[in-house]
């Protein structure tokens, strides 16, 4: 029994050492699979992970007195709309790293650009442009709004503030620009594939394709092929012409206005109603 009792002695310390190697093997695909959960859940809904703890916070009342006295949209919603308006901007704000190189940024230039970007999906699934981290502020027209390269988007503040100031005059390149912005993004970014209904995407564009060949036929068009024609700048345009002026779209293009009423889930008409998701 003396000669057991030896061997156990000399040899515990070898089993407490293997033991501890099987639990660290044994955990580790565990952890790491969590891990990765974590990271895909993350990414999913475009959460950053050292920010966690303020998507729970509330949009702060300043910025709230914002929206209620500079941005119209947000001004027409009832007040559970408001609420879930508030939120999604709030997440965007977060996510994004406003710069300028010209101007001093502001509360008013941040709040007024997140809710634009809130605006255009309202009534889809949220997204946050996760493939552009930066909103670059200016004082002059940029050559290009959207670079894929850099992932910003550069927004020109003079001609933003006055597409907010006046919703009704067809001129709001704060809209376009996002909505080109979205374009790519849903493009691009293989979490966002889903951002627009796939059927309801194709029905707008085959609708447009259809149009402008024949205004290319017609001669009066600069483009000489469809294939010419920039079509991310056109969904821009035309969300930006849905909702300054949607009833002159809907009087002179009523089968686009109801397509891309379907793909946006909203109707600024209020003729139709769509379940926010």
């Amino acid at each position: 029994m003396s000669h057991l009792y030896v061997f156990l002695y000399r040899h515990s310390g070898k089993v407490d050492i293997d033991t501890n190697w099987f639990v660290f093997w044994f955990f580790l695909p565990i952890v790491i699979f969590g891990i990765s959960i974590i990271v895909g859940v993350c990414r999913y809904y475009e959460i950053h992970l050292l920010k966690f703890y303020k998507y729970f916070l509330a949009l702060s009342d300043s910025r709230k007195k914002i929206l209620n006295d500079l941005f119209l949209y947000y001004h027409k919603l009832s007040t559970s709309e408001k609420k879930i308006f508030e939120k999604r901007m709030h997440h965007f704000l977060i996510n994004k790293n406003f710069v300028s190189n010209d101007v001093e940024v502001t509360e008013e230039m941040k709040v007024l650009i997140s809710a634009m970007a809130t605006q255009i999906l309202f009534g889809l699934e949220p997204y946050y442009l996760s493939n552009y981290n930066t909103i670059e502020i200016t004082t002059e027209e940029p050559k290009n709004s959207v670079i894929e390269k850099s992932k910003r988007v550069i927004i020109c503040w003079p001609s933003f503030k006055a597409g907010v100031d006046v919703a009704t005059d067809g001129y709001n390149p704060g809209l376009k620009i996002l909505s080109v912005a979205f374009n790519l993004e849903h493009q691009l970014n293989k979490y966002s594939y889903k951002m627009f209904n796939t059927h309801r995407f194709r029905e707008l564009n085959q609708l447009y394709k259809n149009q402008a060949e024949k205004y290319i036929a017609s001669g009066k068009s600069t483009y000489q092929d469809y294939k010419q024609v920039d079509r991310n700048e056109y969904f821009g345009v035309a969300v930006e012409y849905f909702f300054e002026r949607p009833e002159h779209f809907y009087a002179n293009q009523p089968e686009m206005y109801m397509a891309l009423s379907r793909l946006l889930r909203q109707d600024p008409l209020g003729n139709y109603t769509y379940k926010k998701r």
